[in-house]
């Protein structure tokens, strides 16, 4: 029997600070929810009453998820909170719990999980993807099960290398254009004509 891989959506904003930079260097995903203990081996029954008397049982979907229904293969698609980057990894542990960010002023995200990132950790761009994708992103929550976009996220996995090359193209392009509005408003006009004229002369509208 093949187990196929899950597909979720995550938002890098633990107790609503956005982690998405620790996440990519550390390699591992976060939610709050802090509750000084362990959230291994429960139930939904279990989360459920220990959330309670915590003031978040409204976040019993998101934890129960996370502890209980991502599993080790599964994709998660990140997308930043900066509206344009997301990113894609693979989850590579169990869920654990790390005690040292369970208490105040520690930052409360203690509910973790090891994720191996894609694209050597590079962001896609979030107007590029398919739309079915991107509607999937309009979701509010902190989790959500897409898996219903498995295939749209296998497939850019399969073209990863070509994917890293439009990234690192991107990046030089946008640097580029930002040097070039600069020199729109040099004090030399004829540097100020020339940098209209590439302009001009590269727009998608002439293409």
């Amino acid at each position: 029997m093949i187990i196929e891989n899950n597909v979720w959506l995550v938002r890098p904003m633990p107790h609503g600070i956005n982690r998405m930079k620790q996440f990519l260097d550390v390699g591992f995903i976060a939610i709050g929810y802090p509750a000084g203990m362990s959230f291994k081996d429960k139930s939904l029954s279990d989360l459920k009453e220990i959330l309670e008397k915590e003031d978040c049982s409204e976040g019993i979907g998101n934890v129960n998820l996370f502890v209980n229904a991502m599993n080790i293969g599964d994709y998660i698609v990140v997308p930043d909170d900066n509206k344009k980057d997301v990113y894609i990894g693979e989850i590579t542990s169990h869920y654990y719990h790390e005690p040292s960010l369970d208490k105040p002023n520690k930052g409360y995200y203690p509910h973790q999980r090891k994720i191996e990132w894609f694209f050597e950790k590079k962001p896609l761009l979030r107007s590029i993807l398919p739309e079915a994708l991107k509607g999937s992103m309009r979701y509010p929550g902190t989790i959500a099960n897409i898996t219903k976009h498995r295939s749209i996220v296998e497939n850019l996995l399969k073209t990863e290398e070509h994917s890293i090359d439009l990234i690192h193209s991107n990046d030089i392009l946008s640097k580029a254009i930002i040097v070039l509005e600069e020199l729109l408003e040099d004090n030399n006009s004829d540097i100020r004509l020339k940098a209209a004229e590439t302009i001009v002369r590269y727009h998608p509208s002439n293409k």
